[in-house]
C-alpha cells in the first residue's frame, strides 16, 4: 500500500504540499521569536530611583575672545620655542597638561623625548592659527609652523588640543599631531653671465677669424676676373677670326 501511494502522482503531489505549508509555519514561528512585533505596546522600564536616569548634556561651542586668544599664544609660542624645538625641553613641561605628561617620565621629557614630533621652527610672538573646535575650556586649532631660515624643511600643519586649567586660568597643551608636512621651498638659482659679456666687462677685444675675411675676397675677385676672362676670350676669338680672314685674302 505504502508503495502504492509513493507511486500514486496524486498522492506526492500531496505530500508536496504537506510539507511546503510545514516548512512555512516553522519559518513564520521563528520570524516571530527573532523580530518582535515593534507595533504592538511597548514595554519601557522607568527608573527605579536607586539608579539615576542616563541624559546626554549638550555642550555648545563657544567664541574665542581676543584675551583667550592672547593667552593661547602665550602658550603655544613658549611650548614650540622650548619643547618643539628641543631648545629646553623641560622648560616645556610647565606647559602640557597632566595627561601629555604621562606619556613620558620626567627623567624622558627632559632628554627630549616628548610626545611631539621635533621641528626647528621658527614662531613669531604672536603667531596665525585657525580654529577647528572651541568648547568651554576645551580648544583645538589649525597651526602651521614655518621653519628656522637656512634650514632644509618645509613647513608643517599640526592640529593642537589645548585645556583650560580653569575658568579664566592658563591653556596648556593637550596634544600636538602633524597634519599635513610641505616641501621646502626651493632656494633662488644663481644667474652667471656669459663668458663674451664676461671678457668685455674685462676690456678684452674679441678677434675676428680670418675666414670672414677669405670669403668677401673671394666674391670681389670673381667679380673683377669673370669681365676680364671674358673680355679676353672675345680678343682671342675676334683674332683668330681676323687671322683667318687674311690668310684666305692673301694679305
Amino acid at each position: 500500500m505504502v508503495r502504492g501511494i509513493l507511486h500514486s502522482y496524486r498522492w506526492r503531489r500531496r505530500f508536496a504540499w504537506a510539507g511546503g505549508l510545514a516548512l512555512v509555519a516553522v519559518g513564520l514561528a521563528v520570524a516571530a521569536i527573532v523580530f518582535p512585533n515593534r507595533h504592538g505596546t511597548r514595554n519601557e522600564l522607568a527608573p527605579t530611583g536607586t539608579t539615576p536616569a542616563q541624559t546626554a548634556e549638550i555642550v555648545r561651542r563657544v567664541r574665542v575672545t581676543a584675551a583667550e586668544r592672547r593667552a593661547v599664544n602665550r602658550t603655544l609660542v613658549a611650548f614650540v620655542r622650548t619643547g618643539v624645538t628641543r631648545a629646553d625641553p623641560a622648560a616645556a613641561w610647565d606647559f602640557a597638561t597632566p595627561a601629555l605628561r604621562s606619556s613620558a617620565t620626567r627623567k624622558e621629557w627632559n632628554s627630549g623625548e616628548l610626545p611631539v614630533l621635533p621641528f626647528p621652527a621658527h614662531i613669531p610672538d604672536e603667531p596665525t592659527w585657525n580654529v577647528l573646535t572651541s568648547y568651554p575650556g576645551d580648544l583645538t586649532i589649525d597651526l602651521l609652523l614655518q621653519p628656522r631660515r637656512n634650514s632644509r624643511r618645509g613647513p608643517i600643519a599640526f592640529a593642537v588640543e589645548l585645556k583650560q586649567e580653569q575658568k579664566g586660568g592658563r591653556w596648556l597643551v593637550d596634544s600636538m599631531i602633524p597634519e599635513q608636512a610641505f616641501a621646502p621651498t626651493p632656494s633662488p638659482t644663481k644667474i652667471h653671465k656669459p663668458v663674451a659679456n664676461a671678457e668685455r666687462s674685462q676690456g678684452s677685444t674679441p678677434r675676428l677669424s680670418p675666414l670672414w675675411l677669405i670669403i668677401p675676397g673671394a666674391l670681389l675677385a670673381l667679380i673683377v676676373l669673370v669681365p676680364m676672362l671674358v673680355l679676353l676670350n672675345t680678343w682671342r676669338r675676334n683674332r683668330a677670326i681676323e687671322q683667318r680672314y687674311r690668310a684666305e685674302r692673301g694679305l
